[in-house]
């Protein structure tokens, strides 16, 4: 009886104003989400009787927008380009968590009225320093609102909020016989659960938690270089390192927040794109990962590396095709690496044809076939313990979810 319903409407505009020194551009959209999801992670470990099954409702309607102002000028002998802007999301939501038994609801985890609130806003500016140096110069500020009403537990009611400033700051030089360097570096930042910012209890045992910021800081740089030095490549290589305050997250199965260390990661990414001709482009990306905890831990699920490669066939008459190798590499389960997840490799073709109705509108056919091969691979990992009916005790063991079998959709495009 594991399984759900999800829906997404969403509506969205945009107004732009331009003239020949700059542009104006107003955004905003609404957007109504619905979750119903049951799932059993652990069997029968928490509840041998009625088994482990949960349900997490989810009700949420999402309002947001942004203005934007872009314009040429000089800054002093220099010649810039500016923008600066302004955003604003609200979130209503209503979101609950349930223990079930075959769908049906033996109780409440926890429930909430939730209301979020994020402002934000930024400015930048591109100058030309020299001929062969540029500069983007930018600061964003943040605001988030967090409102929570607990229906199950007053105690974790309440209202916070957390605030940001974020610079950023771009150099890039060249071009030099086409092939140019660039550096960048900035912060930047994730949210938390609302939930978690106000939670005093633990939904489940009633104990004490400490609450998590409603924004995590992160600062990261990167530099590399774009290159068109070889006739009909495109090639790009970065270096770049990121670090976080903090890996937390709200664990919304659990009902509860989990605190975890700060983080820095670094890596390459090398990527390319090949036309020798008008009809053929060969894409190739290549991405490798070193993670890890300050305390010199594995981040558990973080992968150490990610490929692909596309060949696409394009304009043959009214015929496309692509063919792409996906490579997603292994990873720690477990912060000591004791446990890995394998490495996963899949196929996927696409053709398309080109056309007209019998009303002499364009049309398009594309037909796309997924996993290829067939490949028996998993789209999930995860290490941890469970226990089956019957089981004496819990036992740790891998968790996967098997990825789509061989799948076919057929698209069909037409203009009005």
């Amino acid at each position: 009886t594991d399984g759900g319903s999800t829906s997404r409407y969403s509506l969205s505009g945009e107004w732009h104003d331009r003239d020949s020194n700059g542009e104006t551009k107003v955004t905003a959209y609404a957007m109504q989400y619905a979750l119903q999801l049951f799932s059993n992670f652990t069997y029968a470990m928490d509840r041998p009787v009625t088994g482990d099954q949960f349900s997490q409702q989810d009700d949420r309607n999402i309002f947001g927008g942004k203005v934007s102002k872009s314009w040429s000028h000089m800054l002093g002998s220099l010649d810039a380009r500016s923008e600066v802007g302004v955003q604003l999301r609200n979130d209503r939501i209503h979101v609950g968590l349930y223990e079930t038994q075959a769908r049906q609801v033996l109780g409440a985890t926890r429930v909430d009225d939730v209301r979020e609130t994020m402002l934000g806003v930024y400015g930048q500016s591109t100058m030309g320093l020299t001929p062969w140096l540029r500069t983007i110069v930018g600061l964003r500020a943040d605001t988030a609102y967090f409102s929570v009403s607990s229906l199950t537990n007053s105690a974790n009611s309440g209202k916070t909020n957390a605030s940001l400033l974020s610079p950023k700051l771009s150099f890039v030089a060249g071009p030099w016989n086409k092939t140019e360097f660039f550096f960048n570096t900035g912060n930047g930042f994730h949210s938390n659960d609302a939930r978690g910012t106000t939670a005093k209890a633990d939904p489940k045992t009633g104990d004490s938690v400490d609450p998590v910021p409603g924004l995590v800081a992160l600062r990261g740089w990167e530099f590399g270089m774009r290159s068109e030095i070889f006739s009909h490549l495109q090639s790009s290589l970065s270096y770049w390192k990121l670090k976080s305050d903090s890996e937390l997250l709200y664990v919304g199965d659990a009902g509860t927040t989990q605190a975890s260390h700060a983080s820095q990661r670094q890596g390459i990414e090398f990527n390319n794109r090949w036309t020798p001709s008008d009809h053929f482009l060969l894409d190739a990306d290549l991405a490798l990962t070193h993670a890890r905890f300050v305390t010199g831990d594995r981040i558990p699920n973080a992968v150490d590396s990610v490929a692909s490669i596309a060949a696409t066939i394009k304009d043959i008459g009214p015929w496309s095709g692509s063919l792409q190798w996906r490579y997603l590499g292994s990873g720690a389960l477990t912060e000591d690496n004791s446990v890995r997840s394998d490495s996963a490799s899949t196929f996927n073709l696409r053709i398309s044809r080109s056309m007209r109705d019998l009303t002499n509108r364009s049309s398009n056919v594309t037909i796309d076939v997924f996993n290829l091969l067939n490949t028996k691979v998993n789209d999930i990992q995860y290490y941890y313990a469970t226990q089956l009916p019957g089981e004496t005790a819990p036992v740790h063991d891998k968790i996967v979810h098997p990825a789509e079998p061989r799948s076919i959709r057929v698209t069909y495009r037409t203009s009005f």
